[in-house]
């Protein structure tokens, strides 16, 4: 049994709205971005993500954690009508996500809800691709990517919820229920491998847009290792992680130069 208060029960008394805009409009298409900043500048690759799901047709809510409160600067980036809630650095975006699906519960029962997080560089093209594959696909829940490391799921910087699957009672209780972590392993196996399992266990059909055995081996993370093998399938994105410390693999140093080469943008200007 739960003795100490869970994620929400902090977060919550101290989230807001700082947007102009408060309400979603009659739409079956959301995304909850999870973002989290030491200042109030928002990078390119958050202001790209939320004009790219707007063009795909997605009402956008941003989940902000950080310690400065001043109102969002948007300015590097294309115009948005996001929804921007402010909360407290508190369960990290697994927090920041369910902080927005309880705060706009009408999201649960949407027929698309994407959600995702600014760990990711990008997107540097159209996410028509993207949208295309979660919407036509028959999973319940998508994901961008898939890998073998630990045990198999969906990796979750990139999610797609369809047809109502987040209004499901056991996975309305694990968002509400988040205990808080503060290992990293602990954050790993409690919140991104305990989403998959739950999901494993209610019998959902889950699937990803790019399987892990394209790019790297198996028990290999493929946005880490398999980095360039995505990039020539279509995947917009590289992860943060690779930008900011490239010697995590053998050919990190090459990011900027691939990615510059195929879409003439320098990916540390994105971050």
């Amino acid at each position: 049994m739960r003795t100490s208060p869970s994620v929400l029960e902090k977060v919550l008394p101290r989230a807001v709205i700082e947007s102009t805009r408060t309400t979603l409009p009659a739409t079956d298409r959301v995304a909850v971005v999870a973002s989290y900043g030491p200042t109030a500048q928002v990078s390119l690759s958050l202001s790209w993500m939320v004009a790219r799901l707007e063009e795909q047709g997605y009402s956008v809510v941003v989940v902000r954690a950080s310690d400065d409160t001043a109102p969002l600067d948007w300015s590097r980036g294309p115009a948005n009508d996001a929804i921007v809630i402010r909360k407290p650095n508190v369960g990290y975006d697994f927090g920041s996500w369910a902080a927005g699906l309880e705060m706009f519960p009408e999201i649960r029962s949407k027929p698309y809800v994407i959600i995702t997080n600014d760990s990711l560089v990008g997107p540097f093209s159209s996410l028509k691709p993207m949208v295309d594959d979660f919407e036509e696909s028959f999973f319940d829940v998508w994901g961008g990517t898939w890998t073998t490391q630990y045990v198999p799921h969906l990796q979750s910087f990139l999610l797609g919820f369809r047809n109502g699957a987040l209004d499901d009672p056991a996975v309305k209780y694990f968002w509400r229920n988040l205990p808080e972590q503060s290992a990293k392993f602990d954050i790993i196996d409690k919140y991104e491998l305990g989403l998959s399992r739950l999901l494993h266990g209610e019998g959902f059909v889950t699937g990803a847009w790019f399987d892990y055995e394209l790019v790297v081996a198996y028990s290999q993370n493929p946005t880490i290792l398999g980095w360039r093998g995505l990039l020539d399938l279509g995947f917009p994105f590289v992860k943060r992680e690779l930008v900011t410390n490239p010697s995590i693999v053998a050919d990190g140093s090459e990011v900027p130069a691939v990615v510059q080469e195929k879409f003439g943008i320098n990916p540390t200007d994105w971050l």
